[in-house]
């Protein structure tokens, strides 16, 4: 049983058409609201070349279903979703924004990766190499070239406590820095005004009121990384800020967490990330979401971290809100917090992190939008993968797939 739109508009008179196998012993048909108890109406129904068609104004936001009764069987149900007018004007983007190549400590290439995200369902990625923003740039330029239909942006790790420290780190951390105009690394070749800046970053900070535990002089890094990917129009991502390393501690000296969450500007937080330490790595949001109410909400993502590409891709990944597939419109809906983290458990429902409103409806999306949407671009990554190698060129099949991917999210959604 299947019923177009999915996704509809609060108090808005839209018209559906059902489509059943066997639209014969129809007793009743009802609508009902999962979120409101009490809510139950009967519809009025007419049946026209085997489609029922109907028409309804749902009153309240949230998922509610459309309940077909049988005077001789079991009644059956299909899924709707119902929002208010600024989240209708959006749709929603499958992204990973974390994943490393051979220009770092990956296993394969940057465009290799790029492919993978999208067999894997995503709409859009970025290759975040340790302190390195050439890889990134090599899988824009190869996707471009190639025509693949999958949005990259440019991206880096940058190792706070500097290159040579990328994985001690020395209480510092990681930071992405997602769709900056620059590499940060690069910067930091100055010598001389590196640490003129951090100078200057740690006088400042002396003056305010931050934790007691703090080393300024050492926190002054994570300052100095976020202003330079701000300066270079990029977003900050804190990675995986309780990565627990071999020593047995946080890698992130997580005082250095806290006051980051607070005051340091940064736009988003991975909440869920490379599960070395699952139980650790698990713990992220419970301190990230506590500043809901007191400071800036932070976006929370859900990145693979994949070092190869055929290794966690599509484990964990991130639903972001956006007006139009672009990068700016990306970024904008980010630092607006219309992100929703999710976690691919085996053999278990997904684990969602957002906020709530966001995360009911993408546990809506992914029961119902996002099995066909992820297929059919797995389906198109084939295509491309198999041109590329046979050097053959397969436009009418990948013109079909994108039509289909297209349809498909036409049909969902209300117009």
């Amino acid at each position: 049983m299947k019923i177009t739109p999915s996704v509809v508009a609060q108090n808005s008179e839209v018209n559906y058409k059902l489509s059943l196998k066997n639209t014969s012993n129809i007793e009743s048909i009802e609508v009902l609201s999962r979120g409101n108890y009490y809510h139950k109406d009967s519809l009025d129904y007419t049946i026209k070349n085997s489609k029922i068609l109907f028409t309804y104004s749902m009153s309240h936001i949230g998922e509610f279903i459309i309940k077909v009764n049988f005077t001789y069987k079991e009644s059956k149900i299909v899924c709707l979703y119902c929002l208010d007018d600024e989240m209708m004007k959006l749709r929603p983007l499958k992204g990973d924004l974390h994943m490393h190549s051979i220009y770092s400590d990956g296993k394969t290439t940057p465009f290799a990766m790029a492919l993978a995200s999208l067999g894997a369902g995503m709409d859009f990625m970025s290759v975040t190499d340790h302190d390195n923003y050439s890889g990134s740039l090599e899988a824009i330029e190869k996707v471009e070239a190639n025509n693949i239909d999958l949005l990259v942006l440019a991206g880096e790790e940058v190792s706070v406590g500097g290159k040579k420290d990328m994985s001690i780190a020395l209480g510092n951390g990681h930071i992405l820095s997602i769709h900056a105009n620059k590499s940060i690394e690069d910067q930091r070749k100055d010598t001389e005004k590196y640490e003129a800046e951090l100078q200057e970053i740690s006088q400042a900070l002396e003056k305010e009121n931050i934790d007691k535990n703090i080393d300024v002089t050492h926190y002054a890094k994570n300052i100095w990384v976020i202003q330079k990917i701000k300066e270079a129009n990029g977003i900050s991502i804190l990675a995986h800020p309780n990565w627990v390393y071999r020593d047995g501690k946080y890698h992130l000296h997580q005082a250095f967490y806290k006051e980051m969450l607070k005051t340091s500007q940064l736009d988003g937080v991975e909440v869920f990330g490379e599960e070395k330490v699952k139980e650790h790595n698990n713990m992220t949001h419970l301190t990230a979401l506590q500043t809901t109410n007191k400071h800036k909400y932070l976006a929370p993502f859900a990145n693979s971290d994949a070092h190869d590409s055929d290794h966690e891709v599509g484990d964990r990944f991130t639903i972001v809100f956006v007006k139009d597939k672009s990068a700016s419109s990306i970024i904008a809906s980010i630092q607006e917090g219309l992100t929703c983290a999710i976690f691919k458990r085996e053999n278990y429902e997904h684990q969602f992190i957002g906020k709530d409103a966001l995360a009911q409806y993408v546990y809506f999306l992914i029961k119902e939008y996002y099995p066909k949407h992820s297929s059919l671009k797995s389906s198109l990554a084939k295509l491309y993968i198999d041109q590329l190698i046979n050097g053959e060129q397969f436009e009418r099949k990948i013109k079909i797939v994108k039509e289909r991917l297209e349809n498909h999210t036409n049909n969902f959604f209300q117009a």
